[in-house]
């Protein structure tokens, strides 16, 4: 079975279709609204994976009123609290996420409990839903100390603004140099690609909501069918972490 290794300082996950499997109840939520509207769904879909609510409400639905980000939160309520059960997690995202916050050759450190985590969430939803899903599916992992929406940063991904803030933060926390420490940004839409490379990270594609090809043709170094493809082999106290990548769909030359 082949496999390879990373290391970086840092990693930063987008959360919906990365983590937490939420096509059904986003596109569920989202055609209700289109059919209210009279808007092709299928047009909404072929671009709104990984981006923010605000710019396609923009975009398709320029009629509703979004003053102070009502109607976003009125479509991010719907999802987050009408379609819960058919949420699920993406296949070893719950794993791999408690593996960063230990050191399988030392089993007495707790990266959580000493508020030394080095992973962060950048997402493009809001905080009312990004926050539900650790109070749900993700209840027993916890929320990250640096955890980016859609409402802290003025431009979505492909910028690569929120990638950078939580980059930025966790070096803070975690006493890093940010100009030299790396990062590996874990990503399942094109879009996310685009902004993890324009900062700079190593980025591995989840091919969960997008196909292989879509994410290597945004730029992926990696592209993995999910995250039981990723484990972690070394989890250092002061520095770095080293990723197991086994079995890749794709690996950039």
């Amino acid at each position: 079975m082949y496999s390879t290794t990373i290391t970086t300082n840092v990693c930063l996950f987008d959360l919906d279709g990365t983590i937490v499997d939420t096509t059904l109840a986003a596109e569920s939520a989202w055609t209700k609204l289109c059919n209210r509207h009279n808007v092709n769904p299928a047009d909404l879909f072929k671009v709104s994976h990984g981006s923010r609510t605000e710019e396609m409400l923009a975009r398709f639905f320029p009629e509703v009123d979004n003053t102070n980000g009502k109607a976003v939160s009125k479509l991010e309520k719907d999802i987050a609290d009408n379609y819960l059960d058919t949420i699920k997690l993406i296949p070893g995202a719950k794993e791999l996420l408690k593996s960063l916050d230990t050191d399988p050759s030392n089993s007495t450190l707790d990266f959580n409990a000493n508020d030394k985590r080095k992973w962060a969430i950048v997402t493009s939803g809001t905080r009312y839903i990004a926050f539900s899903w650790f109070k749900s599916i993700l209840k027993d992992v916890g929320k990250p100390a640096v955890f980016i929406t859609g409402e802290d940063v003025h431009s979505g991904k492909p910028n690569p603004l929120g990638y950078n803030t939580a980059k930025i933060e966790l070096c803070k926390i975690l006493r890093f140099d940010q100009s030299t420490a790396t990062s590996v940004v874990f990503e399942d839409a094109p879009v996310g690609i685009q902004a993890g490379n324009a900062m700079g990270a190593t980025t591995i594609g989840i091919a969960s909501s997008h196909p292989a090809e879509k994410l290597i043709e945004a730029g992926a170094n990696y592209v993995v069918k999910d995250l039981t493809h990723v484990t972690v082999d070394k989890n250092s106290e002061n520095g770095t972490v080293t990723l197991r990548i086994t079995e890749p769909i794709y690996q950039k030359n």
